[in-house]
């Protein structure tokens, strides 16, 4: 074969390999932003989606970092992230989750609401996350707001009958609501 000859072969197999590796790039974009169109999106409009609850709690400085959380408990939330929280669920208003997260009475609440900017106790604060996080995480699992909201006013049969709204108020009863979620998603159970 003449040097000419080897010359072109080599320029057609390079041009070959250039087409191959194109295509193989277009393919693997293509399905990248299928990927990508597929996966929840991290931050939501009221439009599309009801507003994360830890969000709120947090006053829209949601992160990863629970060491943030933690730090945001220890100092207490300010009662108007509570009432805020409660107002983005029906099931939360109607069920008197602020009874169940202040721990006191209807009286001494409605004297506590004259002063939304008081900071609760970091045992409150935690009570409203877990309620934050169990809404959230029911949302996840059964796929929408309206869903988690109905399954957590029903009897729930892995939790022994149990109503689970009624168990979150308590480190126990959170920590049961959270474990039968997971073997929900997970299908165990």
């Amino acid at each position: 074969m003449s040097a000419k000859k080897k010359d072109d072969a080599a320029d057609e197999a390079v041009k070959n390999a250039g087409r191959s590796m194109s295509i193989q790039l277009g393919q693997l974009e293509a399905t990248a932003s299928f990927i990508r169109r597929k996966k929840p999106a991290v931050t939501t409009t009221a439009t599309d989606h009801p507003p994360r609850m830890v969000a709120i709690l947090l006053s829209g400085n949601v992160g990863d970092d629970r060491m943030e959380v933690y730090r945001a408990v220890r100092n207490g939330f300010p009662l108007q992230s509570v009432l805020n929280m409660i107002e983005n669920s029906e099931v939360y208003k109607q069920r008197g989750v602020l009874s169940k997260i202040v721990g006191a009475s209807d009286r001494t609440l409605a004297r506590r609401l004259k002063t939304p900017n008081e900071i609760l106790t970091s045992e409150q604060s935690t009570r409203a996350l877990n309620y934050a996080e169990v809404l959230e995480k029911a949302t996840e699992v059964l796929g929408s707001r309206e869903l988690a909201e109905q399954w957590m006013v029903k009897p729930a049969r892995g939790l022994d009958g149990e109503i689970p709204i009624d168990l979150i108020s308590n480190s126990v009863g959170y920590e049961l609501v959270t474990d039968f979620l997971t073997r929900i998603e997970y299908g165990v159970y």
